[in-house]
């Protein structure tokens, strides 16, 4: 079962759920209260930080990473534009939001 960690008011954990949704990946919502230091979640991710995604086997963190993941993983539909002009206006506003 895919399971995304997340809290809904970070804007990390919404960019992975956006994602997710795009590509038509279901996943298996899961709150997890960051803060708290639960022992479950700090193995999920010692840094402590939401989001993790669980993709079968894996488990993936840093919502960045997982965007590309999952861009590279699941290509269509393609996320990211096919010229690295537009790739890099792309990743400019997504760090600006960031």
């Amino acid at each position: 079962m895919n399971r995304l960690y997340h809290f809904p008011l970070s804007p990390f954990s919404r960019k992975v759920r956006l994602s997710l949704a795009e590509k038509r990946i279901e996943v298996e919502l899961v709150e997890e209260r960051y803060w708290e230091q639960d022992s479950d979640f700090l193995r999920r991710n010692p840094a402590g930080k939401v989001p993790v995604l669980r993709l079968g086997n894996k488990l993936l963190s840093e919502s960045a990473a997982i965007c590309e993941y999952l861009e590279e993983t699941h290509p269509n539909p393609p996320l990211m534009p096919r010229d690295a002009d537009s790739r890099f206006e792309v990743r400019r506003l997504i760090g600006w939001f960031d």
